[in-house]
This record gives C-alpha cells, structure tokens and sequence, in this order.
C-alpha cells in the first residue's frame, strides 16, 4: 500500500520564503506549532489514503492523459496567496489561495469522477473546493493558552495579507511517508 495524495505544489521562491517568514512569528508565539517545511508548501486536490501499489499507476495515468493534459494544455495559470485563516478551532492555520476557483474546482470535479468511474475510489464528502495551503498545524492539547489571544490577534491583522504568487501548471500524484521528524513527500511517476 502507498499512502497518497493529488496536490499542486508551491514553486515559487518568494512566496516560500513569505509565508515560511510568517510561520515562523506564529511559532513564536506558539512553540508547539508545526510548521510545514518549505518544500512540502502545497494545495491538496485530493487525499487518496493508503492505496494498493497496482493502483498507483492507474491514478498517474489518468492525471497525467486525462486531466493535466486537458485542462493545462501545457499552459500556467497565475494565482496568489493572501490571507491567513484557521481551521477546527485553530488546529489547522492556513494561506488562501485567490484567483478563478472554478476552474481548481473543474480539474477536482474532474479528478473525482474520473478516478471513481475508472478506479472506483470514493468521492470526497465535500464536494466544494475550498484551495489553500497549510502552514502549520496545532494540536489542541499543544496549546500556549497564556498566548493564545495574541496568535488569534496575529491571524486576524492578516486576513488579507499578501504572500505571492502561485503559478499552476499540473497536478502530481504525491506519495506520503509519515516518520517521526515529520511527513516526506516524494512524486510519484510511472
């Protein structure tokens, strides 16, 4: 089994550099927060979970005959991160990502439907697209309560804070190896 997931990957210096700046002052106002590392800054479409190795192939073919080259056509579509947000009670603090949203929210309809006519893998519950870029995570039990009012102050001063440009030009099948430093992204490639 392959534990595995579709994202877009994040590229661009600039950007990683701005909301890597960033994580770090919630860092330091949170110390148990965890940052994601620069190189695995990226969007996920679609989590898959543990996937049989056999299958692995089938999804790479499919995103890369059936939908880069479809939607893309070799092309790169100019978006930007801006803003700061925070999920399930501020377990997961997140960049938003702004531009046309419809068409991320085709290419996952796409992925979708194409990976549960041909493969049958399971449609996401959520079927709106909600694109944005995890910069850390903390567990609740991890929380600096005597600091807590200044991190949600901080996120609230940057809810339309500029942090780059994210071009996009494919999506890639990501293959996901949990270890105690932290998750190692790899591509997958047949």
């Amino acid at each position: 089994m392959i534990r595995s997931f579709i994202a877009i990957e994040l590229s661009d210096k600039e950007t990683i550099e701005n909301i890597t700046t960033f994580a770090s002052r919630l860092r330091q106002n949170q110390p148990k927060l965890k940052i994601v590392e620069p190189k695995n800054l990226h969007m996920t479409v679609k989590f898959l979970g543990n996937i049989p190795e056999t299958v692995a192939p089938k999804v790479y073919n499919i995103l890369q005959k059936e939908v880069n080259e479809t939607h893309f056509q070799s092309k790169s579509f100019k978006y930007y991160l801006r803003g700061v947000g925070q999920f399930n009670k501020f377990s997961v603090l997140w960049v938003k990502l702004v531009g046309d949203i419809q068409f991320l929210q085709n290419i996952k309809d796409s992925v979708e439907n194409l990976l549960f006519e041909r493969l049958k893998i399971d449609r996401d519950k959520r079927a709106q697209f909600k694109p944005h870029l995890t910069v850390g995570r903390l567990r609740r039990d991890k929380i600096n309560y005597k600091a807590f009012d200044t991190l949600k102050k901080l996120i609230n001063e940057n809810k339309t804070k500029e942090f780059g440009e994210f071009n996009i030009d494919q999506i890639k099948l990501k293959k996901s190896e949990l270890t105690q430093k932290g998750p190692i992204y790899t591509d997958l490639i047949f």
